[in-house]
C-alpha cells in the first residue's frame, strides 16, 4: 500500500490556533474519534494533543484573545489525515453517517479516495486512503489525479463489519493543502527552497512533492479574497512539523548546523522541518 512507502519527507503533527478550544476539543473527540495525549493548562495558554493512541496528529491551542480568522487571511485550504486503509475510510464514513456529521463532498482523485469536512471554526479536512501506488498513472512526469464520484455503497460494504470507529494507529498528516494570494511566487518558494517537485497542475493551483508521492502540499488561488497571511492571534494553522531524510536535509538546508530547521511559509504558517 502506498500509505505504508516512506517517502523523503514525512509531517508530524500540525499545531491549530482555536478560539473555543473546548467545542473544538469535542469536535475531534467525539466526532472524529481521536484521543487525548495531553491537555495541559497555564497562565498564559491551553494545550491539547490530539491523535490516535500512539501519535499525535494534531495539537489544539489557545491564548485566550483568539479571533476567527479574516475572510482576507489566507491560512490552509485543508489538512488531510491518512488512513492506514481503504476498509478504514468506509468505517469513518459510516462514522459520519452515524454522528450526522455534515460533509461538504466525497471524491475520488485515482490515487485516492476523499471525504472532505470543515472544523467548528472553519478549518478545512481531508480524511482519505491512498491507493497502491504502484497503480499510479503518471504521464510527463506529472501523477494523473481527476475527480469523480466515490463508490460509497462499496465503502459501506468493506466496512460493514468492523467495530466503532475511531482513528486508527497508522493514521498519519497525508499531505497539506495551502491558500495562496500569489500562486506563482509560492511555487517557486517551495520548489526553490524546499526542493519538492511539481508533480500536478490545475488552473491557479498547484500539487508538489518529494520522491513520487502524489502530492505533500497543494496550493491554490481559487479564492481572490485572500490577500494577507494569517494574523498573530487569527485561528487557523500556526505550525506544521515534518520530518526530512537526513540527505535531502543536509543539502535544502545546507547552512543548518542543528537537525531542525525553522522557514517561515509565504502564507505565514511556520515549518519545523526535522532531520532523521
Amino acid at each position: 500500500m502506498s500509505s505504508k512507502k516512506r517517502y523523503g519527507l514525512n509531517f508530524d503533527f500540525i499545531i491549530l490556533r482555536v478560539k473555543d478550544i473546548e467545542k473544538m476539543k469535542d469536535f475531534y473527540v467525539k466526532l472524529l474519534k481521536m484521543k487525548v495525549l495531553r491537555d495541559e493548562k497555564n497562565a498564559d495558554k491551553r494545550e491539547i494533543s490530539l491523535g490516535t493512541e500512539t501519535k499525535e496528529i494534531i495539537r489544539l491551542i489557545s491564548y485566550g484573545n483568539e479571533e476567527i480568522k479574516g475572510y482576507d487571511e489566507t491560512n490552509v485550504y485543508h489538512i488531510a489525515y491518512l488512513l492506514p486503509e481503504r476498509e478504514a475510510l468506509g468505517n469513518f464514513l459510516r462514522n459520519c453517517i452515524k454522528e450526522q456529521i455534515k460533509l461538504d463532498g466525497v471524491g475520488d482523485h485515482d490515487v485516492s479516495e476523499a471525504v472532505y469536512l470543515t472544523d467548528p471554526e472553519g478549518n478545512g479536512i481531508e480524511v482519505y486512503a491512498d491507493r497502491d501506488y504502484h497503480n499510479w498513472k503518471w504521464e510527463n512526469g506529472h501523477v494523473v489525479m481527476g475527480t469523480e464520484q466515490v463508490d460509497v455503497e462499496d465503502l459501506l460494504r468493506i466496512s460493514d463489519n468492523m467495530p466503532e470507529f475511531a482513528v486508527p494507529d497508522g493514521t498519519k498528516i497525508g499531505h497539506v493543502h495551502m491558500e495562496s494570494f500569489n500562486i506563482e511566487n509560492d511555487k517557486n518558494f517551495y520548489t526553490e527552497k524546499l526542493g519538492l517537485d511539481i508533480v500536478s497542475e490545475l488552473p491557479k493551483a498547484y500539487f508538489l512533492s518529494v520522491d513520487g508521492y502524489h502530492h505533500h502540499f497543494g496550493m491554490n488561488q481559487w479564492n481572490g479574497i485572500r490577500k494577507i497571511p494569517k494574523k498573530e492571534n487569527s485561528t487557523g494553522v500556526e505550525e506544521i512539523h515534518a520530518a526530512m531524510n537526513k540527505e535531502k536535509f543536509d543539502r535544502i538546508f545546507s547552512e543548518k548546523k542543528e537537525s531542525e530547521a525553522a522557514v517561515l511559509l509565504p502564507n505565514g504558517i511556520k515549518l519545523i522541518v526535522a532531520s532523521e
